[in-house]
């Protein structure tokens, strides 16, 4: 038997919710709270107040607050007493809920369990050992498989709690998937940080060894590049560009782009997508690439653990070991998939569907099932 539950959603401290600003951590929850009100449940969320947002609403069968905080510092100590600070202040202003979900480092320590209730944890980054101080929460739950085999290889006292729940796309690319792909134009997309580990460099050697060959691609570059907003900032964005010599006037660097339906106007006449992450201990899973895949693109990913939970080699994309020789590596898928547009097509079709297991629908009703079972209400 199942009833209504209270649910509170407690977003980082850097970003707003609705996403205006946020990266796919922020874009998922919100995805998420507006399903769970849709199916009955009392959803409050609280984020950070941001420009003339009002501190408190109700918006789409969500109740919203907000509360005083901060743009993002660089990853350090700083950092980390910002989240602290954060974390006291929504402790104070959130509503008593049955279930609070949060993906704050430090929230699951500071939150009172009074108002709480039982405290699931997005784990959407790889562990350093610090869910083994997460005993006060309920649930860990892990965006990928390989996310959830790292937190019970680190720390074993809390293998009970981890539960597998991979991340949603937003409703804006779930409802972009259609059964056809529809013309496309010869472009490479990358949507994402503008950042080191996301491997920008070897996708950009790789485009630049084949441009000769194929004189009518383009590359484009979608994500921000300044710090305060997750990228590694002017100086690395001069680098990549200087990458690009002879090649200038086919790859664009499009900067952020938040507004779902533009970035799908932008992946709906990609033919190919291209994701070479070389973060072995910064990916969870990945919302882009799945989101791409849901307009269609035929994908190129590396070859990290987490991408497994989506991801066949020649069945819905290409795999490239970004390990040893990347850029050659990258280089060949590519332009296996430039020369071969009834590959492009298959691969992409196959996306698609692949794409539809992670609609916000389909992952906000795993994760209720599993609230219902913490708050004693369903099946165990």
């Amino acid at each position: 038997m199942t009833r209504a539950l209270k649910i509170n959603i407690v977003v980082g401290p850097f970003y707003p919710i609705p996403p205006v600003r946020g990266l796919a951590v922020e874009k998922r929850q919100y995805a998420m709270a507006l399903e769970y009100a849709k199916a009955g449940h009392d959803v409050t969320v609280i984020s950070r107040r941001f420009s003339d947002f009002p501190s408190r609403e109700t918006k789409d069968g969500v109740k919203h607050i907000r509360v005083p905080s901060f743009d993002p510092p660089k990853p350090g100590l700083k950092y980390r007493l910002m989240d602290v600070l954060y974390s006291i202040r929504v402790g104070f202003h959130m509503p008593k809920a049955d279930v609070t979900v949060t993906n704050s480092v430090s929230a699951p320590l500071i939150l009172p369990l009074r108002k709480a209730g039982k405290i699931a944890v997005s784990v959407g980054r790889y562990p350093k050992g610090q869910m083994a101080f997460y005993r006060r929460a309920a649930r860990l739950h892990a965006a990928s498989r390989y996310i959830a085999d790292a937190v019970i290889e680190q720390s074993p006292g809390v293998a009970s709690k981890v539960h597998v729940v991979n991340n949603a796309i937003s409703h804006d690319f779930a409802q972009a998937i259609e059964t056809e792909r529809g013309p496309r134009e010869r472009e490479i997309a990358y949507l994402g940080r503008i950042s080191r580990e996301k491997g920008i460099d070897i996708l950009l050697k790789a485009f630049v060894a084949l441009a000769p060959r194929f004189p009518d691609w383009r590359l484009i570059l979608i994500g921000p590049w300044e710090i305060a907003r997750g990228g590694d900032g002017d100086g690395y964005l001069a680098e990549l560009k200087a990458l690009t010599a002879g090649v200038e006037d086919r790859v664009r660097f499009a900067g952020p782009i938040y507004d779902g339906r533009d970035i799908i106007s932008h992946l709906r006449k990609a033919d190919i997508f291209v994701y070479p992450s070389i973060a072995e201990k910064g990916e969870a899973f990945g919302v882009a690439p799945v989101e791409a895949m849901a307009c269609g693109c035929a994908p190129i990913l590396s070859a990290l653990k987490c991408f497994e939970d989506f991801v066949q080699s020649e069945e819905n994309g290409l795999v490239f070991d970004h390990r040893h020789d990347a850029d050659t590596n990258l280089a060949s898928a590519l332009e296996r998939l430039m020369q071969d547009a009834a590959l492009r097509e298959r691969l992409g079709l196959a996306a698609m569907e692949t794409a539809r297991r992670f609609t916000p629908a389909r992952i906000a009703e795993a994760m209720l099932m599993d609230f219902q079972r913490l708050a004693g209400h369903g099946a165990t």
